[in-house]
Parts: C-alpha cells; sequence; structure tokens
C-alpha cells in the first residue's frame, strides 16, 4: 500500500514539491479541471517515469498498481483489447487451492513485513539496522568531541579526516584496529607538537646519473683511423692507386653502369671490361667497412642525443643544489666536441679512403658526472636534515590518534558490543527474510500455474455485455477475438466491428467497463489474484446521469470490497472534478457526522497563478453545490466577473424554482433607487450566464458588486427569508444583535422542499 506521493517540478507542479502523506485504503481527491490529478494519478501508475515522481510503500514492498485516466483509454481502446483473464464458475476446487495459496502466500507477507520492520524499523518502533545506526551516531558524536577538544594543537595530525564526523569516526576506528603505538600523555603530546608540527620542506629528490658509457668505444674505432680502398691484384688498382681518388672511382661506377658503356667524364666509349675490372676492384670487404662506418655514425648520434636530451632538461631545471653557470659552461665544452666529432664522421663516410681521429669526450663527460655527483651529495646532506623531522612528524601522528582512541575506548567498547549483537541479528533476520522470500516465490509459481490453468476471458466478456444490454447499450457489444482466444474485440450484433463507430459516452463507459474488470482479472493466464492499487481518474467524463450512478455504483463495492478486505485490490484512490459523482462515490452512512473514518483519507487539488496544490482535510470537504455558491458570495476575494452568475444561481434555486416566485413580484417589493438596483440585479442576474459581457448592467466594479450585493439581501429579507439568508452567510445573532427566527437548514434545501414565507399567489414548488 501506498503510504506517500510526492511530485515535485512536474507538470504545474512547483520545483519545491507538494506530498499526499499518511495515505489510508481509501483516499479521495477532488479538483477542476487541469488542476493536476492526472499527475497524481500518472507518478501513482510509473513512479520510475519522471524524474519528479517518488513513492513510499508500506512494509518496503510494492504492489501492482491499475490506472483508470486517459492514458488508459487511449493505450487500450482499439479495434482488438487485450482479453481480461478471470476464474470460470465450475472451478470450484481450484479456487479454494488458489485462495489457499494467496492465504499462505499473505501469510508470508505478513512474516515478512515483520521481520523487515524488526530489521529497519521502519514503523519508529526501532530495529535492529536503525539501532546500529543509533548505536554508530553516538559514536560519531563522540569521537567528534575529541576532534573538536584537541584540534587547535593536533591539528596537523588530524589533517585529511576533519570533513565530517562519520569520516573523523572512520579513522579512528581504523586506528583502534592498527595503532599499537605505545601511550603518550597529552602534556607530552602538546609539547612536542609544538615543535614538530612545524612547516616542513619536502625531501629533495637525487639527480638520476648520465651514462656516457658508449662514448670511449665509438671514438677510439679503429675503422676511423683505416683508409677505406679496393683490392690491390686487379688490372684498373695499379692505376687508383697511383692517383690516389679512389673515392672518385667509386662514385663514378654509379654513373658509368647507367651511361650505356660511355665514359661519363670523357664521353668516349669505355672499354667492355672497364666496369668489371671496377667492380672487382671495390669487393666485398670495401662494402663491409663502409656499412661498419655507417652504423658507427648512428650509434654515435643516438648517444650524444640522449646525452643532451637529458642536459638539456637538466640546464631548464637545474634545481636549487647544481651550479647552474657551471654545468652550462662544461655542456657547452662537450656538445662542442659532439659537434665536431658529426663533422668528421660525415666526412669519414663520404670519403672512406681518409682518416680521421675523434676528439675524446672522455674529460668532458666526468667533468658534468663530477658535477651531477657533488649535488647528489649536497642533496643527501638534505634529505638527511630533514628526514629526522619527518619521522617524528609520523610517530607524533600515529601517538595523537592512540591518544584519542583510548580516550574514547569507553564509547569504542560499547559500540563494538552492541555492532556484534545487532550485526548478529542482522545476519539472521536477512537470511529469516531470505528464507521466507524463496517459499514465497515457490508458492507464487504454484499460484501463476493454477490461475492460469483455470481462467479464460470469456466469462468477463459474458459478465461486461450483461451489463452494457441491462443499461440500454443493446446496438454493440465484446465478442472473444483470436485464435488463441487471448483477445477481444467490439462489435455490433451482426459481427461487424464497432469500434471506430461508437459515441464518446458509449466509448466511456465500455472502456470503464473494461477497467473495472481488469481488478478481478488479469490480461494474462496468471496474475488474476495479485493485490494491485486502484486509481480512478474523473471516471464519469462524457457519460449520461444514469449510467454515471452504475459508475458511482460499482467504484463504491470496489470501497467496499478494499474496507473490508475483500478480493485483491489493497488500496483505491478516487479523483474527479464532478461533485455530484464525488458526494455519490464517497457516500458513507456510518462515517462519523463530522470528521472522516480511519481508513480513508480526503484532498483537494487546488491551481492558482498555474501552481497546483495539495490539501489534506480531516473531514469531506465537497459540500453540495447550493452551499459552494453561498461560500463564493462569503468570500471577500470574491471575483466580480462571476459573482453575477452565483446570484442568479441561487435566486433561481431557493425562490423562484424551490419557492413559486416571480421575479417582477420580488422587484415589486421595493421602491425609489432600491427598486431600480432590483430590476437591474434581475437584469444583470438573467443576462450574466447568458450574454456577452458589454452590458451597462455588468460593469462589476468594486461600488456595483456592494449595491447588488446589498439589494440580494433585501431579496430575502422583503421576501421573509432573511433568516436563511443569515444562516448561509453564517451571520450569527450575535453579529446582528437580533434573533435568528425560522432558519432553514440546509438539508431542507437538498431534500428540494420548497421555502417557508412562500405569497399566496404562487403556485407549490
Amino acid at each position: 500500500m501506498l503510504t506517500l506521493i510526492g511530485i515535485a517540478g512536474e507538470a504545474t507542479y512547483p520545483a519545491a514539491g507538494e506530498t499526499l502523506t499518511d495515505l489510508k485504503k481509501i483516499n479521495y481527491l477532488f479538483g477542476h479541471n487541469g488542476c493536476g490529478k492526472t499527475t497524481v494519478s500518472r507518478a501513482i501508475h510509473d513512479p520510475a517515469a519522471r524524474a519528479g515522481y517518488s513513492v513510499s510503500w508500506k512494509d518496503g514492498r510494492a504492489i501492482a498498481t491499475l490506472v483508470y485516466n486517459r492514458d488508459f483509454a487511449e493505450a487500450n481502446f482499439g479495434e482488438q483489447l487485450k482479453g481480461i483473464f478471470t476464474l470460470g464458475e465450475d472451478s470450484t476446487k481450484a479456487v479454494e487451492e488458489i485462495e489457499s495459496l494467496q492465504q499462505q502466500i499473505g501469510k508470508l507477507d505478513r512474516e515478512i513485513g515483520g521481520l523487515r520492520q524488526k530489521l529497519e524499523g521502519d514503523d519508529g518502533t526501532g530495529g535492529s539496522r536503525k539501532d546500529l545506526a543509533d548505536a554508530r551516531s553516538l559514536l560519531d558524536e563522540a569521537c567528534w568531541k575529541s576532534q573538536q577538544a584537541h584540534k587547535a594543537v593536533f591539528e596537523k595530525a588530524m589533517t585529511g579526516h576533519r570533513h565530517g564526523k562519520v569520516a573523523f569516526c572512520d579513522k579512528v576506528l581504523k586506528e583502534a584496529a592498527e595503532n599499537n603505538t605505545d601511550v603518550a600523555t597529552l602534556e607530552d603530546l602538546t609539547v612536542r607538537a609544538a615543535t614538530v608540527f612545524k612547516d616542513a620542506t619536502p625531501p629533495e629528490a637525487a639527480i638520476q646519473p648520465i651514462a656516457f658509457t658508449a662514448f670511449p668505444t665509438l671514438e677510439k674505432s679503429a675503422i676511423l683511423g683505416r683508409k677505406i680502398v679496393g683490392r690491390d691484384d686487379v688490372v684498373v688498382a695499379a692505376l687508383i692507386g697511383r692517383l690516389g681518388n679512389s673515392d672518385w672511382v667509386k662514385q663514378g661506377v654509379e654513373y658509368l653502369a647507367a651511361a650505356d658503356g660511355s665514359c661519363p667524364f670523357c664521353q668516349q666509349v669505355a672499354p667492355a671490361n672497364l666496369i668489371e675490372d671496377l667492380n672487382a676492384f671495390f669487393d666485398e670487404q670495401y662494402e663491409a667497412d663502409l656499412a661498419e662506418i655507417a652504423q658507427l655514425s648512428t650509434r654515435y648520434e643516438a648517444a650524444t642525443k640522449a646525452v643532451c636530451d637529458r642536459l638539456d632538461a637538466l640546464v631548464a631545471s637545474p634545481g636549487r643544489f647544481i651550479d647552474s653557470e657551471t654545468l652550462t659552461e662544461r655542456y657547452h665544452a662537450l656538445k662542442t666536441a659532439f659537434e665536431l666529432n658529426h663533422e668528421r664522421l660525415v666526412a669519414k663516410r663520404r670519403e672512406p679512403s681518409s682518416e680521421i681521429t675523434l676528439e675524446y669526450t672522455k674529460e668532458f663527460a666526468s667533468a658534468i658526472s663530477d658535477l651531477l655527483m657533488q649535488a647528489n651529495t649536497v642533496i643527501d646532506e638534505y634529505n638527511e636534515t630533514i628526514r629526522d623531522l619527518s619521522k617524528s612528524k609520523r610517530t607524533l601522528t600515529s601517538q595523537v590518534w592512540r591518544f584519542i582512541v583510548e580516550e574514547r575506548r569507553t564509547d569504542l567498547t560499547t559500540y563494538d558490543a552492541s555492532a556484534t549483537k545487532l550485526g548478529k541479528m542482522i545476519e539472521g533476520l536477512e537470511a529469516k527474510i531470505a528464507e521466507k522470500k524463496g517459499e514465497r516465490a515457490r508458492l507464487d509459481a504454484q499460484l501463476k500455474a493454477k490461475e492460469a490453468s483455470i481462467t479464460s476471458v470469456k466469462p468477463t466478456v459474458d459478465e461486461i455485455n450483461r451489463i452494457l444490454f441491462s443499461f440500454g447499450f443493446t446496438s454493440f457489444k465484446l465478442a472473444v477475438a483470436s485464435e488463441r482466444g487471448d483477445m477481444c474485440r467490439i462489435v455490433r450484433l451482426d459481427g461487424s466491428d464497432a469500434a471506430k463507430t461508437l459515441s464518446e459516452g458509449e466509448r466511456s463507459f465500455i472502456t470503464f467497463l473494461y477497467f473495472y474488470h481488469m481488478l478481478a482479472g488479469s490480461t494474462s493466464g496468471s496474475g488474476t489474484t495479485a493485490d494491485k492499487v486502484v486509481v480512478f481518474d474523473d471516471p464519469v467524463s462524457s457519460l449520461d446521469s444514469d449510467v454515471l450512478f452504475i459508475v458511482s455504483a460499482l467504484i463504491r463495492k470496489v470501497v467496499g470490497d478494499v474496507r473490508a478486505g475483500k478480493g485483491s485490490v489493497r488500496q483505491v484512490f478516487v479523483l474527479t472534478h464532478n461533485i455530484y459523482f464525488h458526494k455519490e462515490v464517497s457516500y458513507d452512512r456510518d462515517r462519523p457526522a463530522s470528521g472522516c473514518r480511519r481508513d480513508e483519507t480526503f484532498w483537494v487539488v487546488r491551481k492558482r497563478d498555474n501552481v497546483s496544490s495539495l490539501h489534506h482535510y480531516a473531514f469531506n470537504p465537497v459540500k453540495t453545490s447550493y452551499e459552494l455558491l453561498w461560500e463564493d458570495v462569503r468570500n471577500s476575494e470574491r471575483a466580480n466577473l462571476t459573482i453575477q452568475n452565483t446570484l442568479r444561481r441561487i435566486v433561481e434555486n431557493y425562490l423562484v424554482v424551490l419557492g413559486g416566485w416571480k421575479q417582477d413580484a420580488i422587484v415589486a417589493l421595493f421602491t425609489g433607487r432600491d427598486a431600480q438596483v432590483c430590476a437591474s440585479l434581475f437584469s444583470w442576474i438573467n443576462d450574466g450566464s447568458h450574454s456577452a459581457h458589454d452590458d451597462i448592467y455588468l460593469a462589476a466594479d468594486d461600488n456595483a458588486v456592494q449595491s447588488y450585493l446589498r439589494v440580494f439581501e433585501q431579496v430575502f429579507e422583503k421576501t421573509g427569508h432573511i433568516a436563511h439568508y443569515r444562516m448561509m452567510m453564517r451571520i450569527s445573532d450575535e453579529d446582528e444583535g437580533e434573533p435568528a427566527e425560522g432558519e432553514t437548514h440546509p438539508a431542507a434545501v437538498e431534500a428540494a422542499s420548497p421555502p417557508q414565507g412562500t405569497p399566496a399567489s404562487a403556485p407549490a414548488a
């Protein structure tokens, strides 16, 4: 059963939200069209559909909801409707078995609800989890007292744990379980904190050494001082050797191969075997030596790049423990040597026959390494200096927390005992709930299987047709459709489709009957007896008065069954804007004269300035239409534009229709100016609800309204019904200074008895 419905920021409801609280089995909501009733029904139907909807269920157990509103009509009314399965009449034994299963499931639900109350304490009587939360809350408060008492001295020790009571208590519990530091006195801790808990510079990171190990090998490579030339046992070797230009010849071989036998230098035809002799001169050993030079150059370039990248970063951010000027000078000398060596390697690759030597960079590298080692020595000395302070700070912080743990030892022991006891209770209750849920699931499966075996659509179709025919709807009916017999359709008596040709009233009535029979059934073969929450949202729109009566009677039967605990409906909501329907459906001869039953609530939904609001009443606030007319007259904030219609309806109901007075006879009771006002009053009354608002009598300013209200009172006085006027206007004898005679009880008006004092010439009402 729903206990609370909240709506915030949806439709015309304010962002701050409106709530229906303390809901009962039966709940009546009255409000004019467009005030926000359907939004309430939608919140019940699907609370998860909108962020602004929220509901609370009794014992936390949600049950199915069936909502009759325009959404239901639009979703379900078509050429075919889902069949409503109900139990057949020839299934007495099966019904008994279903009732037995329902009773067992109901018993389990009550037991589960009781266990949940013991577990959660939702009913305000306490529960294991609530008790555990309360015990923890007490510990939170106790631990927070230590924080408050010592934060000025031990703030640094508590850093990161002072942003809330729960977080601080979590830290205390953690320290209680893990902290084995020696216990110190508060005086000792306070003295040490003044020295240790001061701002300290964090340790400085050491400078990682730079690897120069690859350079000695690369810079002393033997290939650099060797002349790379071809073989000396070929025909052209002597000539190339005498000229000393093997590098030039090597480059020319490529051109000769591409010149089709012509010399690339003199353009004469070269000897036929010249290319073979030249290729023989530059043998495999020559090519291998060239590859070794290229590899050496690549490795040297990679090594210098790695070193330069490190030194560039170090020069850009040297830190405070290194001589940046000296580092820059030594790096510049090293970088110059690197650049010179790169140039020489390029030359060697271009002229392999040349001999080169590289600058030896070991001295420059050692100078830089020595500088970095000196810086790291200073860093180590600095870190050693502050290391003792950091260690002392960690030790003192641990001792501060141990002191707080001991200070709260009694509270911790009390909480630990409660938590252990309650934890075992919670585990036991959760195990029992899980066991009973499993048993309930097993019984529920049996129930659904039993329902599916004996349910049918036809009994529902027959019952709806019986109601239709009994109220004169003889031109259409429901028929079972589809091969499986799980659908139904609206047909004419000849079997043709009738869904698209029904009037608005016919469509509304059959849709309501379809919904009504869903309360005792289901659109699937199972679930016909499942618990339900039912909502009727303005079910009498477009209905004739005689049909309105049967709808009221059917809903009143649902209300009676809910009150008596019969059937599967556990809670009902009735929302309407129709005063007569509200009066019919909420009628209860056993309701207290002033108040309401313990199992029902009354609400009024209002909308003002396009903002909806929900108002709870301890009695039925919806009066007869006649009483509401007088309430509008009594209201000092009445609308000038509509008061005219209100006065017309009061006079017509009480004096003209019931009393038999003629309008001319009433005007004749006045003389002079008042006679003119009375005559214009009746003109206003007659025109006000039927004519456009441009008549002279409809100026409707405050002065005119007051004049008409004064004459309106005198109409009752001169016709002998001032006592009725005073009663309806709530004017006491003390207010008037004279006794009220001949007062008529409002019940007399509702009974349509004619008012006393009818003139002899007036016909009886």
